[in-house]
């Protein structure tokens, strides 16, 4: 179970724990007789903060953006070039070999 999870469970355990003590200490208006909702409560659980990042500025995100990818272009040169040995050589053994 998440970390999360475990503290929203626990939350609503003391809530619904006290909601019981609440009914309990509250004296019924007939003697003998339970008195019973018709509407449940739910409290709202409290908003969980987002471990996002806050939005980077057009400018520096591109910067960063730029610096993380200069050797892609090296890269992606000598693939294209390696793939296109490797075709040549499957057409010429396809060639040879039919």
């Amino acid at each position: 179970m998440a970390k999360k999870s475990r503290k929203t469970a626990a939350r609503y355990s003391e809530l619904s724990k006290a909601k019981k003590k609440k009914q309990r200490d509250k004296p019924s208006e007939q003697t003998g007789t339970v008195s019973v909702s018709t509407s449940q409560s739910i409290a709202e659980p409290a908003p969980v903060r987002s471990t996002v990042p806050k939005a980077v500025p057009r400018q520096a995100e591109l910067k960063r953006g730029i610096s993380s990818y200069q050797y892609v272009r090296a890269d992606l040169k000598r693939i294209g070039i390696l793939a296109g040995i490797m075709i040549l050589i499957l057409i010429i053994v396809s060639f040879a070999l039919g």
